[in-house]
């Protein structure tokens, strides 16, 4: 019988590198089911298998020692790899209380966490509802979003505007407020009230408008479209601070107006900073570079440095006083999940707050992230092909383009973007594309070594990849 002792192949200690490296692949392909991955080659054809990371290095199967300015690949690894003071407290707090149910009783780190999020976020961002990741935690807070309307008599506000290139999770709701055409081709039908508004796209805004009138332009679409929709109906606007995919920073204008018109409509901005937040922009929140304080926050992959699994969106006390005020029409209600404040990844976050605060990581992302932004600008202004350098922090993008003077793009068919990340990885350097742009997003423990490092493992793979494409 498949599965049983009898048929399963075991591995054993004689088993030579080449052995156990393809034992491995075969299993992968045969009981993994990666994300993304569907057809047997391209499943085939996964990456190096990871078997060991320090710092700011993973190890492959192979013995080859790959440069991480990724975090991990998904900039979760906030403090890089192999902290044993997170792996203390976390083996600590398995020993002590692996997990109680929430609906039972709350828990001690859970209850030390929210306090410490609050003592850092932005304005009056005071409570923290957790859960376990970032998909989850959008997901949670439109659930929060529309349950403070309908407390507040608003039942009909119901409908989330999002802006192209922005992504906000894999959940219905998470994909159903992102721009993919494999969500909306694999999973329809999607969830009814979202409303896609254009991308906020500096570089690519109109030839002879500035950045101010850019910015203006880009919040006068989205009263537009709530005027179109009828202010009544509309809930919540779903807006990354900085899209982290292409690293769209706004114009600093943008995100002040897009704050007055919620005010305006009494309709709620739900900022997700899953990707950004927690340090990775040289601040705690991406919000904070401009001045303005959301409603809700979502974060998640920095929260716990990739430890442990967790997410938490965070609501400003005046959306808490709604959702808690005795008289409403009605019991406020967001969903609860079995591994809600789950203590081992509160005890996670915990390390990793006091991580960040003790070695003064904030300042290191800043300081080591402008000097980064900085070669990069200087070294793009030499390449003919390099038509932006953006970004805060350890979040930079380089967008390559066919034509610089232009800003004509390199035909898709190319794949000029997958071509830097392969160069990279040959070159034992991980760096990702999302079309052509170029993203680095380095663990906030990167130093400057690390970064001098980075900044050569990327111009190189670049310098590469431009190398190989037609004339």
């Amino acid at each position: 019988m498949e599965g049983t002792e009898a048929t399963r192949h075991v591995a054993t200690t004689e088993e030579t590198t080449d052995e156990r490296k393809h034992r491995l692949v075969e299993d992968s392909v045969r009981y993994v089911w990666r994300h993304g991955v569907s057809t047997d080659s391209t499943r085939r054809a996964q990456g190096p298998i990871a078997v060991r990371a320090s710092g700011v290095q993973v190890e492959d199967i192979d013995g080859n020692v790959y440069l991480d300015a990724l975090a991990g690949g998904s900039a979760a690894a906030t403090l890089g790899h192999g902290r044993e003071d997170v792996a203390d407290r976390v083996a600590s707090q398995i020993r002590t209380m692996q997990w109680v149910s929430l609906r039972t009783f709350i828990n001690e780190p859970s209850i030390e966490l929210a306090k410490r999020i609050a003592e850092v976020a932005p304005g009056d961002l005071t409570t923290s509802f957790f859960v376990c990741d970032g998909s989850e935690a959008v997901e949670s807070a439109t659930q929060l979003v529309k349950s403070y309307h309908r407390q507040r008599g608003n039942p009909g506000k119901t409908k989330f505007l999002y802006r192209k290139t922005g992504y906000h999770g894999t959940t219905l709701v998470g994909a159903s407020a992102s721009s993919s055409s494999e969500f909306r081709t694999w999973f329809a039908p999607l969830a009814p009230g979202f409303v896609e508004l254009d991308a906020c796209y500096t570089y690519r805004r109109p030839s002879g408008m500035t950045e101010e009138e850019y910015g203006e332009a880009c919040a006068q679409a989205i009263e537009d479209e709530i005027l179109r929709q009828g202010p009544e109906t509309v809930a919540g606007i779903l807006a990354e601070a900085i899209p982290a995919a292409l690293v769209l920073t706004p114009p600093p204008n943008y995100l002040r107006r897009l704050r007055e018109i919620c005010d305006k409509y009494d309709i709620l901005w739900i900022d997700d900073e899953v990707f950004i937040g927690v340090g990775r922009t040289g601040t705690y929140f991406g919000s904070e570079h401009y001045g303005v304080v959301p409603d809700v926050i979502t974060v998640s992959k920095g929260i716990t440095g990739g430890y442990v699994p967790l997410g938490a969106a965070i609501a400003s006390q005046r959306v808490m006083d709604v959702l808690i005020a005795d008289g409403g029409t009605g019991q406020a209600k967001v969903s609860g999940h079995t591994y809600s404040a789950h203590p081992v990844a509160c005890a996670a976050g915990l390390a990793v707050l006091d991580a960040i605060r003790d070695e003064k990581l904030v300042d290191n992302v800043r300081d080591q992230g402008e000097w980064l932004l900085a070669q990069l600008r200087a070294w793009g202004r030499t390449n003919p092909h390099v038509g932006d350098v953006r970004g805060k922090g350890f979040l930079i993008g380089i967008e390559l383009v066919r034509d610089k003077e232009t800003r004509e793009p390199f035909p898709a068919e190319w794949g000029v973007g997958g071509k830097v990340s392969k160069a990279g990885m040959r070159n034992l350097f991980m760096c990702r594309a999302t079309g052509d742009v170029v993203t680095l997003f380095p663990a906030l423990v990167a130093t400057h070594d690390d970064v001098r490092a980075m900044f050569d493992g990327v111009t190189k793979a670049i310098e590469e990849a431009l190398g190989e494409l037609p004339e």
